[in-house]
């Protein structure tokens, strides 16, 4: 695990994801702490899981996905997407930005919006979803 990961990455999960268990009936992917959900991880004890059962969990993720062989801050950018909207849906923003990663945040913002617009229901992630948006940027350094 790279300091870069374990130093950056992960503090800036817990500060979007939380570190408590949750289980909003609006949430999709179920019930969650540290943004690992149930419906992703079905063997995980999501309500017992610990900080760094959760930084290994995202590790594996982190090789298994390719995000090393993503140049940073691209690598960083579809980690957290694939983290928040899954792996599918981080790869198309990948391709629709041709890896420019300035592109890559607005397709995820235009996501968001469209998502919110569409179903009603998680109208209320929106604005949450969108300042997790403009915040990686930030920490980033591409805005």
């Amino acid at each position: 695990m790279t300091a870069y990961f374990r130093n950056k990455v992960i503090p800036f999960l817990w500060e979007w994801e939380g570190t408590e268990f949750e289980n909003d009936p609006d949430d999709p992917g179920g019930a969650t702490k540290y943004g690992i959900d149930q419906r992703s991880h079905l063997n995980v004890d999501i309500k017992n899981l610990t900080s760094e059962e959760a930084t290994d969990i995202y590790w594996n993720e982190w090789v298994k996905d390719g995000c090393e062989h993503l140049p940073a801050p691209l690598d960083w950018l579809f980690f957290d997407a694939a983290v928040n909207c899954g792996l599918g849906r981080a790869q198309q923003f990948l391709n629709a930005s041709a890896r420019d990663p300035k592109k890559f945040q607005k397709e995820r913002s235009d996501f968001y919006i469209r998502l919110a617009d569409q179903k009603p229901r998680l109208a209320k992630f929106k604005k949450g979803w969108l300042a997790r948006v403009n915040d990686l940027s930030k920490v980033a350094g591409i805005v």
